[in-house]
């Protein structure tokens, strides 16, 4: 099997599996598909300086379809709260700008740092609460919401994650119900994915060891490889998971994203 057959496959695997595991876990795909792209990329001979620069544009580019389907899905079934919405959208908007600009001055390995310490967290947080965890009964004021909307807008850009991983867990423990937290994640994951995309293709433009078929950060041909089967088995994760306890579901994930972590840590500060 030569080198382009065994990279592709790898690719389609990857796509499997990111896609199925954000319809499981309810959680935005780029959680599984970033250490994957960290692990194949250099392979590809990436510049090392912008690896997690293209791993978080090309997996936002990835992102784009699927958080369509979910937004417009959550709003035929009624779910989607617009006013809250149109209170939440402009700080996490203004957060993914912020993120855009801060990526223009941070190194690959900073962003990697920050992308294993956010999922290390992401697992504890998984592992010890269940989704019924609540900080507050009620939601808190305009601030802290629009504090908490701008925080994750800048996460999920300088992570490559749309959202949905901070945004329903943070939504739930402020006592917003949970169905219309996941609904207003897919709607805010729409949001990051476009605009993070067109940040990542706008700050790669020029940039020096990119794939040769990109677009700025995002690498085309993983998008044209990957997209097809993350369209078909997120449906698929999403059928599942209703037959499956969820609790458990949580647990098992978090123990794997705890080891990605440890990983990352790992090959970080002690390779």
């Amino acid at each position: 099997m030569d080198y382009w057959t065994l990279y592709i496959l790898s690719l389609l695997a990857a796509g499997l599996i990111s896609g199925f595991v954000a319809g499981l876990f309810g959680v935005g795909g780029g959680i599984v598909r970033i250490p994957i792209f960290l692990f194949l990329f250099p392979v590809l001979g990436i510049n090392p300086e912008i690896l997690m620069h293209v791993a978080a544009g090309t997996s936002l580019a990835l992102a784009i379809p699927s958080s369509i389907m979910s937004s417009k899905a959550q709003y035929d079934m009624g779910k989607l709260d617009i006013g809250f919405l149109k209170s939440w959208i402009p700080s996490l908007v203004v957060g993914v700008i912020v993120g855009i600009f801060l990526m223009r001055f941070v190194s690959s390995r900073f962003l990697e740092q920050v992308f294993a310490f956010v999922i290390l967290f992401v697992s504890l947080q998984m592992f010890f609460t269940t989704s019924e965890f609540k900080i507050t009964k009620e939601f808190p004021g305009s601030i802290l919401k629009s504090l908490s909307a701008f925080a994750i807008g800048v996460l999920s850009k300088i992570t490559g994650l749309t959202g949905g991983s901070f945004t329903t867990p943070v939504l739930t423990a402020y006592g917003y119900p949970i169905h219309r937290s996941i609904a207003v994640a897919a709607a805010g994951s729409f949001f990051v994915s476009i605009l993070g995309t067109t940040g990542s293709i706008i700050n790669g433009m020029g940039a020096h060891g990119r794939p040769k078929l990109s677009l700025g950060y995002v690498d085309m041909t993983t998008v044209l490889v990957m997209i097809v089967p993350i369209i078909i088995t997120a449906p698929q994760g999403v059928k599942l998971a209703n037959h499956l306890s969820q609790d458990r579901l949580r647990k098992v994930f978090a123990i794997f994203l705890f080891i990605v972590a440890l990983d990352m840590i790992r090959n970080l500060y002690f390779k």
